[in-house]
């Protein structure tokens, strides 16, 4: 058997294949503290099991026991005799924080638990036919699970929106339509960071009225409206846009879909008008990083291939068959996120 050079597991116990097989428990660990509020406890001044227990309204050797396990995969930790929390739980995991998204890893993590179970089933005799639905479109269908949905992405993207905000400069554009805008938080962002841009979103019929919320909250009705759209449709692209947008729905898609939404945008765009794509992409040696390789191998579904993540290299060559040039990709939230660009030529 040909050996790979450098191996680093040799010679090691079976420790990491045990935390591969398991890491399931510690999903549920994380989202049962908070479900129950522990990290905003102990933010609060709560440290022992008793204080833990009447803030989180659980029993004190539940909370002692949640404690423990939170101790152990390094979320909580003592300082001069007391417990707290670790500096990216502060930031992220507590909810009176402005930077939490505790919601979306709770949202996030019950969905997808519930899709990943018995998923070996779905690796024999599938089928190259076009799959007759999307996996998330269950969740969008139903106005409860769509406002989650969207509300947990509002919470877990709104500072990469601003870190996109801070990268492209938007100013150049006038009228940008944003397709699977969710939310609303990336025209949001730029918007309040650039003067006189205008944002058109266009997304499922039931995230429309979640998205308009968030609009108003930061009174940006008379900038952003926020419209039913498909990016299939090509009537959905009539408008003044010199920037056309899909932000994280492309690796639902296969190649033809993606492709044709590609061309829709050409047609639709000026001579010198952008397209911007942040979508989940593979490195372009295609073997990792493992965030989007999980998103590759979910997308075997139901006996279909019901979407597909593209390297950065892949995403170069679906716009240059939609007719755009200088495209260009780099990663906007590192091993996760790519942030690729183009323009239709002058």
């Amino acid at each position: 058997m040909t050996k790979i050079p450098n191996d680093p597991t040799v010679g090691r116990n079976s420790e990491r294949l045990n935390e591969l097989a398991f890491s399931f428990k510690k999903s549920q660990a994380l989202a049962a503290a908070l479900e129950c509020g522990l990290f905003s406890a102990i933010a609060g001044g709560a440290s022992t099991p008793a204080e833990i227990g009447a803030f989180c309204e659980i029993d004190p050797e539940t909370a002692d026991r949640l404690l423990i396990i939170c101790k152990a995969m390094d979320l909580v930790g003592e300082a001069d005799g007391r417990n707290v929390n670790l500096d990216d739980v502060e930031r992220f995991l507590v909810r009176e924080a402005p930077t939490y998204f505790g919601d979306y890893l709770r949202f996030t993590i019950g969905t997808e638990y519930d899709e990943w179970q018995g998923y070996a089933g779905n690796l024999k005799d599938v089928s190259s036919d076009v799959p007759p639905r999307k996996l998330y479109e269950g969740d969008l269908d139903d106005p409860v699970r769509a406002r989650e949905f969207t509300t947990a992405g509002y919470n877990a993207s709104l500072p990469l929106a601003h870190r996109l905000a801070k990268r492209i400069d938007f100013s150049r554009f006038n009228h940008w339509l944003d397709f699977a805008g969710g939310s609303g938080c990336y025209a949001i962002a730029a918007c309040e960071r650039h003067d006189g841009l205008r944002v058109t979103i266009r997304d499922h019929p039931n995230v429309v009225p979640v998205a308009e919320e968030f609009i108003a909250k930061h009174e940006l009705q008379n900038r952003i409206a926020a419209q039913p759209g498909d990016f299939l449709a090509a009537d959905d692209y009539a408008g003044d846009f010199d920037l056309i947008s899909y932000i994280t729905p492309l690796h639902w898609y296969l190649r033809d879909d993606v492709v044709k939404a590609l061309r829709l945008a050409h047609d639709a765009l000026p001579p010198s008008g952008g397209l911007l794509i942040v979508g989940y992409m593979l490195n372009d040696e295609r073997s990792g990083p493992v965030d989007p390789a999980f998103y590759h191998l979910q997308a075997i579904r139901e006996g279909h291939y019901t979407g597909h993540v593209p390297s950065g290299l892949e995403y170069v060559s679906y716009l240059e068959a939609a007719g755009f040039t200088d495209a260009k990709y780099e990663w906007l939230l590192p091993n996760r996120l790519g942030q690729i660009e183009a323009r239709k030529p002058a």
